[in-house]
C-alpha cells in the first residue's frame, strides 16, 4: 500500500508529517475510523528537551537476564533484557522526557515495541504487554493501525508531531511479545549505535564475574588447530588453574579463550562488560562493550565461541582473547592482539575480567611451550572466497564451501568417526547406537562460515532419518534435509565446524497437561485450552498441529517460549456435561503422537 493509498484530501495532512511503513500493504476503507484516526493524531504533541538523567524505567525490578554485547546466534545483543519475575503488565516509566518517534506491533522479534527520542539519545522498550495510554492515547492509536490496515503487522514512524512522555509518566506495561519470555528489553541507542545503559543507570549488584574455564588453543594458517582445556578453581586468594602452569606445543603461536560470566541480582547468567590480558604491566589484549557500533553486530561470533555457548550445560560465555583475523569489532583496544608467541621463554599473564559496576575477578596463567608437537593429520588451507570441497576417508562425508562461505583464510579438516567413538561423543547420549547411522567432524569447531556450506553424508534415507549439527555436550540441532537417491546421500546446508551425523529418530513429541492454571484460563468471552509439546531431537513441526473439540476442528498456536499449543473456544461452548479435546503433532522426523481425553 502505498503512503497515501486509500486517503482522501481531508487526512492528506496527516500523513505529511509522519513516516508510515507497513509490512502489510492491504488497502483498508471505512469513513469511520479515518475518523478515529484523524482525532486520535490531533492529541498529538509536539517536541522533547534533552535528558539530564535517566531513572530506571522499572519500580523494584532490577534483575537482569541479558547486557549489552552478550552473543545472539552470530550477532551481538543490543541492550538489557530485565526480568519481569514471569508476570505481564508491569508499569513501564520514562526514564526522562521524550518524544514518541516510533511504534512496533509485530508477531516475532520485538513484538510490541516503542522508540522515544531524548534529543540525542534514543530509548527502546521491546516485547511490551501494550502501550500507554493517558492523554497521547497512543495505545488506542495503535489498534486503529490495525484495524484500518486489517493487520497485526505494524510499524508505524513519527515525524515533526508525535506524543511526548514526560519523565517517570507510564509509557508501557511489560509483556512477552515477540520472542521470550515475560522481560523487557530496554535499549539506548545514539546516532553511532547501541549504548550501554548500565552507564546511564545505578544498578546494585556486588557479585563479581565467574571465570569458568580456560583454552590454550593453537592457531595455524588461521585455524585453531590445537585445543587445551584447563579448569579454573576459586580459592581463598581468588581463581587459578587447577595446573600450576599450561602447556603448548614448542614454536607455536597461541592464543586464549576464557568461559566466564556474570550476574546482576538474578540467577541468569550475562557477559561481563570488559576482559584485559596483561603481560607483566603491558597489556596485550582488552575488550569492552561500551557501544556496539551498527557496524560490530555481525562480528559476535569472532567475539565469541559459539561452540561453547554451554560448558557441562550450563550457559556461558567464552571470548576469543586475541584479535582474528577478519575481527572488526570496535569494542577490541588497541594496546595488541593477544597472541602469545613463544620468544622469550614462559610468559606470565594475568587476565582481569569487570562487570559494569566494577566488580572485578583475576586468574593468573603460566604459559610454557614444552608440550608434545601436535600430530594430527594434515589440515586443507582455504582460501579466502573460493570454492572448495572436503571429502573424508572412504568418500562417505562430503563438505562443499561455495563462494563467499569463507570471509578470510583458513585451514580446515574433515573426518568421519568410528561407531563406539561416535556413540561416546556428550550430546549423542541419549540415543540407542543403533540409531547413531553415521558422524563426521569439521574442524576448527570454532569457525562460523559467512555463507553456508553444503554437507552430504552417503547412506540410504531411512524411515525416520534426518541429518543434525551439533557441539560436544549440546543436543543435535535438526538440518532440512533432503535425499539424492541417484547419488544414495543425505544433503544438508551448515554454517559453522562441529559435528554432523546422520541419526534415526523414533521417538514421537511428548504431550503433557500444564499446570492447572495454566491448562485453561479465561480471557473475557473466550477460554483458553493448552497443552504442553517437547521433542527434544527433531524438534516440533508446527504445521502438523491439528487441534479438535468435540470432533471440530478448532484453530490454535503454538507458543515456541512456552512450549505450548493454544486454543481459544467462546465460553458458550463449554456447557455443563461431558466434551473432548483432541491434539495430533509431528516432529520433523515424521514421528506422530496424539493425545485425546474427556473434559468437563
Amino acid at each position: 500500500m502505498s503512503r497515501r493509498a486509500g486517503l482522501n484530501g481531508a487526512y492528506k495532512p496527516l500523513w505529511r508529517i509522519c513516516t508510515f511503513r507497513m509490512s502489510a500493504r492491504r488497502k483498508a476503507t471505512g469513513f469511520a475510523a479515518f475518523a478515529v484516526l484523524a482525532s486520535a493524531a490531533a492529541a498529538i504533541s509536539i517536541a522533547a528537551g534533552a535528558p539530564k538523567e535517566l531513572s530506571w524505567p522499572l519500580k523494584g525490578l532490577d534483575q537482569l537476564s541479558a547486557t549489552l554485547g552478550e552473543v545472539r546466534g552470530r550477532t551481538l545483543h543490543t541492550g538489557l533484557d530485565i526480568r519481569t519475575r514471569g508476570l505481564n503488565g508491569h508499569l513501564v516509566y520514562a526514564p526522562a522526557r521524550g518524544r514518541v518517534v516510533r511504534v512496533i506491533s509485530k508477531p516475532v522479534g520485538y513484538g510490541n515495541a516503542l522508540f522515544l527520542s531524548h534529543d540525542g539519545v534514543e530509548s527502546v522498550y521491546g516485547h511490551l504487554n501494550s502501550f500507554g495510554e493517558g492523554k497521547e492515547r497512543l495505545n488506542s492509536f495503535v489498534e486503529i493501525l490495525k484495524l484500518l490496515y486489517n493487520s497485526d503487522d505494524i510499524d508505524f514512524r513519527f515525524r515533526n508531531t508525535a506524543p511526548v512522555f514526560e519523565a517517570g509518566q507510564v509509557i508501557a506495561y511489560t509483556g512477552e511479545t515477540g520472542s521470550g519470555p515475560p522481560h523487557l528489553h530496554y535499549e539506548l541507542r545514539s546516532g553511532e549505535g547501541y549504548l550501554n545503559p548500565l552507564a546511564f543507570h545505578r544498578v546494585g549488584d556486588s557479585e563479581p564475574p565467574v571465570l569458568d574455564r580456560l583454552f590454550v588453543c593453537v592457531e595455524k594458517d588461521g585455524a585453531t588447530v590445537c585445543e587445551r582445556e584447563y579448569v579454573i578453581q576459586k580459592g581463598w586468594r581468588g581463581y587459578r588453574p587447577l595446573e600450576a602452569s599450561v602447556h603448548c606445543p614448542p614454536g607455536s603461536r597461541a592464543f586464549l579463550k576464557l568461559s566466564c560470566y556474570d550476574r546482576v541480582n538474578s540467577p541468569n547468567r550475562v557477559a561481563v562488560h570488559r576482559i584485559e590480558v596483561l603481560e607483566g604491566e603491558r597489556r596485550i589484549y582488552s575488550v569492552r562493550f561500551d557501544l556496539i557500533r551498527y557496524s560490530d553486530l555481525r562480528y559476535g561470533r569472532m567475539v565469541y565461541d559459539i561452540s561453547k555457548s554451554t560448558i557441562d550445560g550450563a550457559v556461558t560465555y567464552t571470548h576469543f582473547l586475541c584479535k582474528r583475523a577478519g575481527n572488526g569489532f570496535s569494542g577490541i583496544g588497541q594496546d595488541g592482539d593477544g597472541y602469545i608467541l613463544p620468544a622469550g621463554g614462559p610468559k606470565k599473564l594475568k587476565i582481569v575480567t569487570a562487570d559494569a559496576a566494577g566488580n572485578s575477578s583475576a586468574v593468573d596463567v603460566l604459559i610454557k611451550w614444552d608440550a608434545p608437537a601436535d600430530d594430527s593429520p594434515e589440515w586443507t588451507r582455504a582460501r579466502r572466497g573460493g570454492p572448495l570441497t572436503l571429502t573424508a576417508a572412504g568418500g562417505a562425508v562430503k563438505v562443499r564451501l561455495n563462494r563467499g562461505s569463507l570471509g578470510y583464510d583458513s585451514a580446515l579438516r574433515l573426518a568421519t568417526l568410528p561407531p563406539a567413538e561416535a556413540a561416546a561423543v556428550r550430546g549423542l547420549g541419549a540415543l540407542n547406537e543403533a540409531d547413531i547411522l553415521s558422524v563426521a567432524a569439521l574442524w576448527p569447531f570454532d569457525l562460523v562460515f559467512d555463507a553456508p556450506v553444503d554437507v552430504s553424508i552417503k547412506g540410504l534415507r531411512e524411515k525416520n532419518s534426518m541429518l543434525y549439527h551439533f557441539y560436544e555436550g549440546r543436543p543435535p540441532r535438526p538440518l532440512i534435509t533432503t535425499y539424492n537417491a541417484q547419488a544414495g546421500e543425505c544433503r544438508a546446508k551448515g554454517t559453522s565446524g562441529g559435528y554432523y551425523a546422520l541419526l534415526r529418530d523414533t521417538a514421537p513429541p511428548v504431550i503433557s497437561i500444564p499446570p492447572t492454571h495454566e491448562f485453561m484460563e479465561d480471557d473475557g468471552l473466550l477460554r483458553k485450552l493448552r497443552l504442553e509439546i517437547y521433542d527434544g531431537l527433531s524438534r516440533l513441526y508446527e504445521p502438523s498441529i491439528e487441534c479438535m473439540f468435540d470432533g471440530e476442528r478448532v484453530p490454535c498456536a503454538y507458543d515456541n517460549d512456552r512450549r505450548w499449543v493454544e486454543a481459544a473456544l467462546p465460553l458458550s461452548a463449554f456447557d455443563e456435561g461431558l466434551h473432548h479435546l483432541f491434539l495430533r503433532c509431528s516432529d520433523r522426523a515424521g514421528n506422530t503422537a496424539v493425545f485425546s481425553s474427556p473434559l468437563r
